[in-house]
């Protein structure tokens, strides 16, 4: 491990944990310069810092007070789905970091919505479930364009990305990179 990206991991996962910086990439060139290393110094890799950053909140809370806010947040996920399954008759699916359960640097539910719902329809229903008053954004994805309603509850982020059902059988894809990516459906959070 190369000793100047690990310090300046250390110093950007202490910039997310304090509130300092929310983005990690800023987080990174932040602590570079601030440790005297400017274009020269090997950069560490994002899993580095949200490594010190998961290490720094179990430091914090505990092992079990760590475990306890993932499976939280994941319950959270479930519940999010259930309520959007049972609205629109469609199929949910979490994805990404959050389906591994790491919620490190930020708590974000990234969940894909297979159905041909109205994007209003999915806001209001977030609204009135008691999310905060959502943002829409317009992804390009392996598939085309889809829609996505960003809200948050709690302090964690949620994104809602609206699928066609035909993009079903590339659930295990990263829809915007096309790699190979952690999925969980409802049923298997419900089983954790």
């Amino acid at each position: 491990m190369n000793v100047v990206a690990d310090r300046i991991a250390r110093r950007a996962a202490a910039l997310m944990a304090s509130g300092q910086e929310v983005d990690i990439h800023r987080a990174i060139r932040i602590a570079a310069e601030t440790m005297g290393f400017l274009r020269d110094a090997p950069l560490p890799s994002e899993s580095l810092v949200r490594r010190h950053l998961q290490g720094m909140a179990q430091e914090a809370m505990g092992k079990e007070g760590y475990d306890e806010l993932v499976d939280e947040t994941l319950g959270l996920a479930a519940e999010v789905m259930e309520m959007l399954e049972r609205a629109f008759g469609g199929t949910t699916l979490l994805a990404g970091r959050g389906a591994r359960g790491q919620f490190d640097g930020g708590a974000e539910l990234h969940i894909r919505l297979y159905a041909r719902a109205e994007l209003a329809a999915i806001a209001q229903l977030l609204v009135d479930a008691g999310f905060e008053e959502p943002t829409f954004e317009t992804v390009t994805t392996t598939h085309g364009r889809a829609d996505r309603v960003r809200t948050t509850i709690d302090g964690v982020a949620v994104m809602v990305l609206r699928c066609l059902p035909e993009w079903w059988s590339d659930r295990v894809h990263d829809l915007v990179t096309g790699k190979v990516t952690a999925v969980q459906t409802l049923e298997q959070l419900r089983k954790r």
